[in-house]
């Protein structure tokens, strides 16, 4: 299991808070006196924001969500009830945990299981079940598969279809990529059929 990480950035009254309930938390703990720090160890990659979620001042908050992903981000507004926040905070990991397992690697892009959703930086794409299908289909195969395959697996249809119906969706969803992200080079045929 990945080590679950809550970063608490500019606030050492609230870590030392934190700290003392250390053997009631199932994470790990870590305290940076300011953002700076904070972002020099973010993008020299000595520090990692995957499986990790962020507690900043309320008043630091809208930097944060301008460099980082916002739900992984906590804004601290004092008074706090500190058991109220820890129950959130076990919430929120695993909210993200369930998040990150419906995220499935594509190339340079993101699948988002989910919503169903094809993200590359701040761009996404919204996609319909068959196009969510087809592109998980692809990505896990290891060699090109051919439109018969195709036809078997995500229409569970093996003659009944028209011979362009696998054909006319793959052209579609290039033509959504391209628009979207510029790129239609995701899914790409050879001989053999379309591969990732």
């Amino acid at each position: 299991m990945v080590n679950q990480k809550l970063y608490i950035i500019n606030l050492s009254n609230f870590y030392n808070i934190i700290r003392e309930l250390q053997e009631h938390i199932g994470y790990e703990i870590l305290k940076f006196d300011n953002k700076e720090i904070f972002f020099d160890k973010y993008e020299s990659k000595s520090i990692s924001t995957e499986n990790s979620i962020l507690v900043v001042h309320e008043k630091e908050y809208d930097f944060f969500v301008k460099n980082l992903n916002e739900d992984q981000i906590i804004k601290l507004k004092t008074p706090v009830n500190i058991f109220t926040f820890i129950e959130n905070l076990n919430v929120r990991f695993i909210q993200k945990k369930y998040q990150d397992q419906s995220n499935v690697n594509v190339k340079d892009f993101f699948l988002d299981i989910n919503s169903r959703e094809l993200k590359k930086g701040k761009s996404s794409l919204k996609l319909t079940e068959r196009e969510t299908d087809m592109i998980l289909f692809l990505n896990n195969s290891k060699k090109p598969v051919n439109v018969e395959t195709l036809e078997k697996e995500i229409w569970q249809h093996s003659s009944e279809l028209e011979t362009h119906t696998v054909e006319t969706h793959i052209y579609r969803l290039r033509k959504k990529i391209k628009a979207e992200f510029g790129n239609d080079n995701l899914i790409k045929s050879n001989k053999n059929g379309y591969i990732i």
